[in-house]
């Protein structure tokens, strides 16, 4: 994550497409900070209490494992999830969605390359999209909602979307969005970052946690819990980290630290993590969420207040507007 942004239009599209499309496998870096075999382990057993077992697979079995008609994978990139998906037979009909037609080229193609059916695939951008009619029984999001500004009209046209029991599965960075950062709020990871060797550190100093070529990376995550919560009841509801790691570990030169040193230094940061997650959930940067759509007099008054959000972020944009 790293770079500047202006005010979020709520259907604008932040170049997310350019981005993707130059990068298709910008995702499946193995310095990715998740890619590391002791937070991987560590995410998995803050989820499922299991080292082996995944996010989404935890809450696929907490969801009692079922097997869906019809299921929507929003941001699906190059397509992994939705191929796991038909090849273990969970869904008869997938669709995936992205902004990116490079990727959507790729999952298409690594979809055909495979022989498996039953996969749709559509360019479309997520700020923007219609989804009413309640065809899904089921809707992904995998590290894709936070690259989304529009985060409460999405949702709500999720929860439209969705047949009576179905099920929202959700594995996001739910952190601060990348116009929240300063200098004060950084403060407690520079303080950490400096103990680390000068020799180890890709920069003198930490530098804010914003991805500077992809200007969408975590645009209005922090909207993201509240939105669900108002929108949706949760059924598995796992906070799961990353408020530590995830900032500091990208910013390390891996490749000049020995390994027992690079496993020390991340276990060290994993404990500071796991402590501040006993103590307070809401301390986590990254959520796996299993939810249903709230229904009847229960979805009033989520439904009032998200509208009300979106009004003042048009309100916003128009301002900031008038000023340009």
């Amino acid at each position: 994550m790293r770079s500047d942004a202006g005010s979020p239009s709520e259907g604008a599209t932040c170049g997310v497409a350019s981005f993707w499309d130059r990068n298709p496998h910008y995702s499946e870096d193995p310095e990715f900070w998740m890619a590391h075999p002791l937070c991987r382990r560590a995410i998995n057993e803050r989820v499922s209490g299991s080292p082996s077992t995944w996010p989404l697979d935890h809450l696929y079995a907490r969801a009692g494992s079922p097997r869906f008609e019809r299921m929507l994978s929003l941001g699906c990139g190059m397509g992994r999830v939705e191929r796991a998906v038909r090849r273990l037979g969970i869904a008869r009909e997938v669709e995936g969605v992205d902004a990116s037609t490079v990727s959507i080229e790729i999952a298409r193609r690594q979809a055909d390359e495979e022989g498996l059916t039953g996969l749709r695939y559509h360019v479309a951008d997520l700020n923007t999209l219609s989804l009413r009619g309640r065809r899904f029984d089921a809707v992904v999001f995998h590290q894709s909602l936070h690259h989304v500004a529009a985060v409460e009209r999405l949702m709500e046209e999720v929860r439209a979307c969705l047949a009576p029991g179905g099920q929202l599965f959700l594995e996001e960075w739910t952190g601060p969005s990348r116009t929240e950062w300063s200098a004060a709020r950084l403060a407690r990871w520079r303080a950490l970052y400096r103990e680390v060797p000068p020799e180890w550190r890709r920069t003198r100093d930490l530098e804010p946690p914003i991805e500077k070529d992809d200007p969408t990376e975590a645009v209005r995550s922090s909207a993201i819990v509240p939105t669900i919560c108002r929108l949706f009841h949760t059924i598995e509801f796992r906070p799961y980290g990353g408020q530590i790691v995830s900032i500091l570990l990208p910013q390390i030169q891996r490749s000049a630290m020995p390994e027992e040193a690079l496993n020390e230094l991340v276990s060290r940061w994993l404990a500071i993590e796991a402590a501040e997650l006993a103590a307070n959930p809401a301390s986590s940067f990254h959520h796996a969420i299993l939810a249903t759509p709230r229904t009847g007099i229960a979805s009033v008054p989520g439904r009032v207040v998200n509208a009300l959000r979106r009004a003042a972020l048009h309100r916003t944009i128009a301002r900031a507007s008038a000023l340009c």
